[in-house]
């Protein structure tokens, strides 16, 4: 992992801001220079799965071994030194019948020659098993406790903060070594099997939410199936926490209208260890080189806001990372099929900006929805983005090193603007408040529409100021239309688009009234 990243983020520090524009198929030597590590990347997509080998074989020489064999121990510590308790009986016989008559030199000469046990590594079956007992045991204790909470909305924002129940580190995390970033993600069942190319691309900590109905859980038969198959993705992504949430659906509306989207998203944020989150679908796929250019721009952002105002701590800054969709002549109509795009081409997706660039000159690739919801990602404006138009200005950090402020984000084109972003979320070691540094979303929101923008909206009103990220972006994957989506769009059948639109025309409303003393929140556009 270590190779391949040195070699891509040489590549990646060459910015071509500057540079004329060379169509890629026009020059062979630049052709060739960009695949060049775009096929380090490709040859290491799978070194998460080799990294767990290699630590299977036993090799206990590195610090991921060492790290991974402790956090095998303290979750199952009798598991862990099962193997142990005979060889160590066995070798204390040993020593007892050899120190009979031996000098104290000979003892120290056996004791340098005796061999390091290596301590033996969970089989991928054994690894299953734990991961099937804790998820069964998660399960049982949400179909046993079926006492609601009380919904987070915004009238609770303030309460929600102060007594939340996360995961970040009690004493906050350093700067600016400790800065990483968490995707949360939340799906269904059927929707799991797109979480392998991103875990191919990412990693970093992935918390993943999956939607379990309460009734595909009940019998133990088919709770087995279910978990089995949860599993399977918890062994092939060993960075990511899953966490079941069970549902028992209203009858009367049924399950497709009430999913518990921000429920859900909610539940991820509480289980974030480290100081930003970036919250997607999960038919969304990072480029490969995302986590690291978020990473390299919150720190420019730290170092310009300690130039600037001496605060050494993380701006609360949202960076909208740019949405593109890929494009099928025909169309995917169920799993098996859909998952074939990826199995018969590896560059079905664009893997870092070159790629994307190819691929929306190609018209294989569109920014995202932009033909059915032009609103959603139009403030992001990333026609100009692809021409690599990612800076605003630039400044001197304290080492020297010229700082490069990112496009700011000065008007909403519309107030159904819905990026994905990166936002602070645990606080560092020099914050004085240990609660969460950005509001969770709105749990009145459910089903499908208007629960990701009312996030947007909360932190526009808030006064959080918006960026767009260079050179990194995210890439919808093509998949069967939910049975969320049905619903929402059959408007004559169904009243969740009807109640979804009224409940955010009046947070919107309630946002205003809340917020009315914030003279910074980004304004809308003048048309």
């Amino acid at each position: 992992m270590t190779h391949s990243v040195l070699e891509w983020s040489r590549y990646l520090s060459h910015d071509g801001g500057n540079l004329p524009s060379v169509p890629v198929s026009d020059d062979n030597k630049v052709r060739s220079d960009i695949m060049k590590p775009i096929k380090i990347l490709r040859k290491n997509a799978k070194l998460l799965n080799d990294r767990i080998e290699i630590l299977r074989r036993g090799d206990t020489t590195s610090n991921a071994a060492l790290k991974r064999q402790l956090a095998i121990k303290n979750i199952v510590p009798k598991w862990f030194d099962r193997n142990l308790a005979a060889p160590v009986h066995e070798m204390k016989s040993q020593h007892k019948s050899k120190e009979k008559g031996e000098s104290k030199h000979d003892k120290e000469i056996r004791l340098r020659k005796a061999p390091v046990q290596s301590q033996p590594l969970p089989s991928i079956k054994d690894e299953q098993q734990q991961h099937h007992e804790m998820l069964l045991l998660e399960i049982q204790n949400q179909l046993e406790n079926t006492l609601e909470s009380s919904p987070r909305t915004l009238q609770t924002v303030e309460h929600d903060l102060n007594h939340s129940t996360n995961s970040c580190p009690q004493n906050g995390f350093s700067l600016p070594l400790g800065i990483s970033v968490s995707l949360v993600i939340q799906c269904s069942l059927d929707r799991i099997w797109l979480l392998s190319e991103t875990c191919a691309r990412w990693s970093d900590p992935i918390v993943l939410v999956v939607y379990l109905p309460s009734e595909t859980v009940l019998n133990p038969s088919d709770r087995s199936n279910v978990i089995d198959s949860i599993a399977g993705i918890m062994t092939d992504c060993p960075q990511m926490t899953v966490l079941p949430h069970v549902h028992g659906n209203d009858g009367s509306k049924g399950e497709s209208s009430t999913y518990p989207v921000n429920i859900m998203r909610n539940k991820g944020l509480d289980a974030v260890i480290t100081s930003h989150v970036l919250i997607m679908d999960v038919d969304l796929i990072p480029s490969a080189d995302l986590s690291q250019v978020v990473k390299a721009n919150v720190i420019d952002q730290m170092t310009t806001s300690v130039h600037f105002s001496g605060k050494p701590d993380i701006p609360l800054n949202a960076i909208v990372v740019p949405a593109f969709e890929r494009k099928v002549a025909s169309p995917c109509t169920d799993t098996e099929s859909c998952r074939n795009y990826l199995r018969n081409d590896s560059r079905f997706l664009p893997l870092l900006f070159n790629d994307l660039k190819e691929c929306i000159q190609g018209k294989d690739c569109i920014v995202f929805q932009e033909d059915m919801n032009w609103e959603g990602h139009h403030t992001t404006e990333s026609k100009t983005w692809l021409e690599k138009k990612w800076y605003e200005s630039s400044s001197e950090g304290l080492d020297g090193r010229e700082i490069r402020t990112i496009r700011r984000i000065k008007c909403f084109d519309s107030l159904r603007y819905e990026p994905y972003i990166v936002i602070p979320w645990c606080p560092s070691s020099k914050s004085s408040n240990p609660r969460p540094l950005t509001p969770y979303y709105d749990e009145r929101f459910y089903g499908y529409g208007k629960n990701k923008i009312q996030h947007i909206s909360h932190l526009r009103f808030r006064g959080v100021p918006f960026f767009v990220l260079p050179k990194s972006f995210v890439v919808h994957h093509p998949h069967p239309e939910s049975s969320v989506k049905m619903v929402w769009n059959d408007r004559k059948k169904n009243s969740l688009h009807r109640t979804m639109d009224k409940l955010y025309e009046g947070y919107i409303k309630e946002l205003a009234d809340e917020y009315s003393d914030v003279d910074n929140a980004v304004p809308q556009c003048d048309h």
